[in-house]
Formats: C-alpha cells, sequence, structure tokens
C-alpha cells in the first residue's frame, strides 16, 4: 500500500509539473498564478501527510473517515486566484 501511495503521489507530482511547464510556453499570465496554487497545495499536503504517516495504520473501513476535514484555506485561495486569471487570459 505505501508503494502504491507513494507512486500516486509521484504522479501527481509529475502531472503538475508538465501542466505547469505548459503554461509557461502557452500563458505566461497563468504560470505564475498556476506556480502559486502547486506550491501551497503541496504545502498543505506535505503537512498533511506528514501528520497521517505518525497515526497507527487504519485497519478498518470506518478508520478511513477523517471526521474533521484538512484546512485547505491557502490552496483554495490560490486556487480560485489561478481560475480568475485563467478565465481572463484562456
Amino acid at each position: 500500500m505505501r508503494q502504491q501511495l507513494t507512486d500516486e503521489v509521484s504522479t501527481l507530482l509529475a502531472r503538475m509539473t508538465f501542466h505547469q511547464a505548459w503554461l509557461q510556453f502557452e500563458a505566461m499570465a497563468v504560470a505564475g498564478p498556476y506556480a502559486t496554487l502547486v506550491a501551497t497545495a503541496r504545502a498543505e499536503a506535505d503537512a498533511q501527510m506528514g501528520l497521517a504517516w505518525q497515526q497507527p495504520p487504519v485497519t478498518t473501513d470506518s478508520g478511513m473517515n477523517l471526521g474533521t476535514p484538512y484546512p485547505r484555506d491557502r490552496s483554495n485561495a490560490a486556487r480560485d486566484r489561478c481560475i480568475e486569471v485563467m478565465r481572463r487570459h484562456l
């Protein structure tokens, strides 16, 4: 399971890097806000994954429920800003 999670995260990071490079070619005005979104989301996810790895392994399906969602205020704001710029320039 750990290998699968690592592979999925690696694939996601590669896709974000690809899109970031693509935007630098196709839409420079959008590249900056997208880079900010990626950096912000990664910072939030890194902190949340670090906390998750410190917890005991989940042994039941019900243990998968977070109960309280992780905060994403910064990445939500960065996403909104990125979409705003995309709507103007794409």
